[in-house]
């Protein structure tokens, strides 16, 4: 009875679009006074939940994506995908996927990827000739592969929820995201040579362009390589490997003559707020995870879930539709977190690997983030790309089938996930 509350709570104080933060914190505060649960509970699980020493790489990889940004390094990656691949029908939207990929080897997360590419695409698409609304879904389209493609922060958090190697989760999503990757980009050929999307000519192909490009962008390319080589080799823990991509974004930006105080400054406030505000969901959303596990919802749940799911298959087509549908109506990180407490003992009960069911909850919880009605990327778009979220959700509903076709194979078909991970030593 409390859960129902507590839930319906925070539905309510979302549809009344109290700020995501402020319903968690107040759903769970009025929740625990109607159960009878003792207040000082709140802030004790609350500071537990954010002593993992994991967590620390979290600011460490937003302030890397901060300084790729505020430092240019993030154009020279645009202007470097599009020198490869301009000169293909749809170039600056191929270009788009190209960069974004690149990118999402730095960042971690979805948003730092829209905003970054959107300042990019938005002003380049446009100006070349391509629809703004088909501009903006390409954008979020290619955002979702942030927290895909390694390092991810949402993968960080998963891991210490599940307790497995964050190290092998984030190599387990490199594959799916390269596949995410190239599918979109076949979506791109195919609507323009099916004359769904008026694309412009595409610019003619140069060596020279393509090297001038290359030579400068080739210290932020060598970014996610670096990163990724770290962690893979056991080199470096992933709390290590923010540290490095942190100091290898400012060594790239001393190298190139483009860092400076005030950008630093910047980078450092925009990191602290970041950073304050997802330790923050994650607290409160804990401390709500627990209300729910403590009055015994979770285990009902799981229990229900275990009953008409007697495989693993099933099971992991009902989560499908589950986190898909939840990923649209609540933001990204408290929709992992309410969900998790509930679906990790069912699925460890029927035997599903707890690396290939990560992978399967990121890429769930992203296709959320461009699902109606809540779709935080579809909003986030409408404001940078200054179109109406109608002509939005109809331009990304393509690239949105084509993310449930890929997380549909990756569902049957589990070695698309752990592959690689297999490869590095893992067991399963």
């Amino acid at each position: 009875m409390i859960s129902a509350l507590l839930i319906a709570l925070f539905m309510l104080f979302m549809f009344l679009r109290v700020p995501v933060s402020m319903a968690l914190g107040l759903a769970t505060i009025l929740g625990m006074l109607a159960g009878g649960y003792d207040l000082m509970t709140l802030p004790q699980k609350m500071a537990a939940s954010v002593q993992s020493i994991e967590l620390m790489a979290i600011p460490f990889f937003i302030l890397a994506a901060s300084l790729m940004n505020v430092l240019g390094i993030t154009q020279q990656i645009f202007a470097f995908a599009t020198a490869l691949v301009g000169h293909l029908r749809g170039g600056l939207a191929h270009a788009n996927v190209i960069a974004g990929m690149i990118f999402s080897g730095i960042s971690g997360a979805a948003v730092a990827d829209a905003a970054a590419l959107g300042a990019i695409s938005m002003k380049e698409m446009p100006k070349a000739g391509y629809p703004r609304p088909f501009s903006a879904a390409t954008v979020i389209a290619v955002a979702t592969l942030g927290p895909i493609i390694p390092p991810s922060i949402m993968m960080v958090i998963y891991a210490i929820i599940a307790n497995v190697s964050i190290a092998r989760l984030f190599i387990a999503g490199i594959l799916p995201g390269i596949l995410i990757g190239a599918l979109l980009m076949t979506l791109i050929w195919f609507m323009g040579a099916a004359k769904f999307v008026a694309y412009p000519p595409p610019q003619p192909f140069s060596w020279r362009a393509l090297f001038v490009a290359t030579r400068k962008s080739i210290l932020a390319l060598l970014a996610p390589i670096v990163i990724l080589r770290g962690m893979a080799a056991g080199w470096t823990t992933p709390t290590e490997a923010g540290i490095l991509a942190m100091f290898y974004s400012i060594f790239v930006g001393a190298v190139q003559r483009n860092l400076s105080f005030d950008k630093l400054r910047y980078a450092l406030r925009e990191t602290v707020e970041a950073t304050a505000l997802i330790m923050y969901i994650i607290a409160v959303s804990t401390a709500l995870s627990w209300v729910v596990v403590a009055e015994g919802t979770a285990a009902q749940l799981a229990e229900l879930v275990s009953r008409y799911a007697h495989s693993a298959i099933v099971f992991l087509l009902i989560t499908n539709v589950f986190l898909i549908i939840i990923g649209g109506l609540i933001e990204t990180l408290p929709a992992m977190l309410i969900a998790l407490p509930i679906l990790l003992p069912p699925a460890k009960a029927l035997g599903i690997d707890m690396v290939h069911f990560g992978v399967v909850v990121v890429v769930n919880i992203m296709i959320g983030l461009v699902t109606p009605p809540y779709g935080l990327l579809l909003f986030m778009m409408v404001k940078i790309g200054e179109v109406s979220l109608t002509e939005l959700v109809k331009e990304v509903l393509p690239f949105l089938w084509g993310m449930i076709g890929v997380l549909a194979l990756m569902t049957f078909i589990p070695e698309i996930v752990l592959f690689l991970p297999k490869v590095f030593g893992y067991k399963g």
